[in-house]
């Protein structure tokens, strides 16, 4: 009876390892998958080392900012963006619409003419927060679509590969329906500054 016994534990628990190793991610998995926060518009959302409070999101026929103006669809995002523990390394490097399987990072342009005039690749401080915007160029098709903007830390972006930009940190997540959207003519880019809230 005794062998039987010890047979059977022996089963038993080799299953059960073997079902253990199969649901738990391998390291580089666990490593690349980011920890998903949501948030909502007007309420702070923290991460593992970024926080966002988004305020208002808008499309828009053409964006400027000083003299630099384009024309096209554009979403416009303004937030307040912070470092919650340290502030190397603390960049918003990560700023991506996932619309369907589409991905679009948030636009350099407006940046590349005046460096006040978005928040994209901004170093974010711990216990300062940042007042700003992001741009996001999109096709004209896109206007009426749903999906998740993202926002997390990061030294690069890509629209092409996203996710090595996320890997091993937080992600803030917020529903966006762009059908709903306020939709206007023009829009003027808020310049960074430091948060007076």
């Amino acid at each position: 009876m005794r062998p039987a016994l010890t047979w059977a534990t022996a089963v038993v628990l080799l299953v059960a390892a073997w079902l253990v190793a199969a649901v738990t991610p391998d390291g580089e998995q666990r490593m690349a998958d980011p920890f998903r926060v949501s948030a909502e518009i007007g309420t702070p959302a923290e991460g593992r080392n970024v926080g966002v409070t988004i305020r208002n999101l808008t499309l828009a026929d053409r964006v400027t900012t000083g003299g630099w103006f384009a024309e096209g669809t554009w979403l416009v995002v303004e937030l307040d963006a912070w470092a919650v523990h340290t502030e190397l390394p603390a960049s918003l490097g990560v700023a991506y619409l996932v619309l369907g399987d589409r991905t679009f990072a948030a636009s350099e342009r407006p940046g590349g003419y005046d460096t006040d005039a978005s928040l994209y690749g901004t170093g974010l401080r711990v216990g300062f927060r940042q007042s700003g915007s992001l741009a996001f160029e999109l096709p004209e098709d896109a206007a009426t679509e749903s999906g998740t903007l993202q926002l997390a830390l990061g030294l690069t972006s890509s629209a092409i590969d996203p996710e090595p930009s996320l890997q091993g940190d937080s992600v803030i997540e917020l529903p966006v329906d762009l059908a709903t959207l306020p939709h206007v003519a023009e829009r003027a880019l808020p310049p960074t500054e430091w948060a007076a809230r």
